[in-house]
């Protein structure tokens, strides 16, 4: 009664290892193909490479320690106008102070920005 299932299993195991066997021959078939061909390198012919090249390597220069024109500082600015108050349906959590701040460091951030475009 056991040698059926017996001779089932040993027909599997010789159907998947014959199918091993096709499939290690036309995997070295079409290596060598792809050899002949030239379009995969022989091993000894590998050079290990990165994914990406490594980007030029540039030298900037040395910036001055000491500029010609130095900045004002921030303390001595006169302040500004505070801006017209906006509607509480457009902000509803800001308060008029958050707004105020906001509108100090955004004007603060725009100075420092153009005084680096007006040194070009």
């Amino acid at each position: 009664m056991l040698v059926f299932p017996a001779i089932g299993l040993l027909l599997w195991i010789a159907f998947l290892l014959v199918g091993l066997v096709l499939a290690s021959i036309l995997w070295a078939l079409s290596s060598l193909a792809f050899w002949i061909t030239g379009l995969k390198p022989l091993t000894s012919q590998k050079k290990v490479t990165s994914a990406r090249p490594d980007p030029p390597r540039v030298q900037r220069p040395v910036p001055d320690p000491a500029p010609t024109r130095a900045a004002p500082p921030v303390r001595d600015r006169a302040p500004r106008p505070a801006p017209a108050p906006a509607s509480s349906d457009i902000w509803p959590k800001w308060t008029p102070a958050h707004r105020r701040y906001v509108d100090e460091e955004l004007a603060l951030w725009q100075e420092q920005f153009d005084a680096l475009n007006s040194s070009k």
